[in-house]
């Protein structure tokens, strides 16, 4: 587990800026995220993870900041951290915005070797005799083009690695960085009915590259329902409800493909944002 891939989300097309700190703002209102996936349920010692993050443009409305919080778990492993972020925008027409961020934080880790169960209980194994901590920094970027209507971005989460099994001590490592570029559209197809495609490449020069491709159906700008597959053999179904302008819940199912599929019951992720004190004189949602 390293400090790039802290938290994984199958809707990151309702929170951007949950991959990129250029979209701090895009919601043009204070934003609140907060999300909670659990990956492969059933399997015990599975991955689990919670994400939480606010945003929101300044009265100088070049400017943006945000930040986030996020935990996550995999059997005796524990990672947690938060992450600050300053974003600077420029209008390039009426809708459309051109932003660079930087975000800065700490990522914090613990192994929790005693909670491992050894086959001679009455020998105290020395490697597991005792548990780890450790802090290392966080520093990413970011830049974004968006409008009401589209978006692409393109981030690099962290610039510092480390492996919570291996190199413990975070060292600044452009080629271990994982880089990530989004973007998406939405198509109007009638006064009732939208569909936004959209895709995610994580790419790795030290690792594998990642690419998901997904599409959603939107109704009445209000339910969304659509699916995505990961190159890492992943399928997923997305829903999401707009439950007024300013609150909308979304739910994801992931199945995997692999082997592992035979030990699981699938992956769960659920989410709620709201917006406050819209600027804008519709009551129609704001999508990006």
């Amino acid at each position: 587990m390293s400090a790039q891939n802290r938290v994984s989300m199958s809707q990151y097309m309702h929170n951007h800026y949950a991959i990129n700190p250029a979209f701090a703002g895009n919601r043009e209102a204070l934003s609140l995220f907060g999300g909670y996936r659990k990956k492969w349920a059933g399997l015990n010692g599975a991955p689990s993870s919670q994400f939480f993050s606010s945003h929101v443009p300044l009265p100088n409305d070049n400017v943006a900041v945000g930040f986030s919080l996020f935990n996550s778990s995999v059997s005796v492993v524990n990672q947690s951290g938060a992450s600050f972020s300053y974003a600077y925008r420029l209008k390039m027409d009426k809708n459309t915005k051109l932003a660079f961020a930087l975000s800065a934080g700490a990522d914090f880790y613990a192994l929790n070797w005693t909670q491992v169960n050894t086959l001679d209980e009455t020998h105290i194994d020395p490697e597991f005799a005792s548990n780890e901590t450790g802090i290392n920094p966080i520093l990413g970027f970011g830049s974004a083009l968006y409008s009401h209507q589209f978006f692409l971005g393109f981030s690099i989460p962290n610039f510092f690695f480390f492996d919570t099994y291996g190199q413990k001590e975070g060292t600044f490592n452009i080629g271990k960085a994982n880089y990530l570029l989004n973007a998406g559209y939405m198509y109007e197809i009638s006064e009732l009915w939208k569909v936004q495609p959209s895709a995610l490449v994580a790419m790795n020069f030290d690792d594998a590259t990642n690419f998901e491709m997904s599409a959603t159906v939107v109704y009445n700008d209000q339910i969304w329902i659509g699916g995505s597959y990961r190159t890492t053999q992943d399928a997923v179904a997305l829903l999401g409800y707009q439950i007024n302008p300013q609150l909308r819940f979304t739910y994801s199912f992931d199945f995997t493909m692999t082997e592992v599929s035979s030990y699981n019951s699938g992956t769960h992720e659920l989410s709620l944002q709201f917006d406050f004190g819209y600027k804008l004189p519709s009551s129609n949602p704001k999508f990006f």
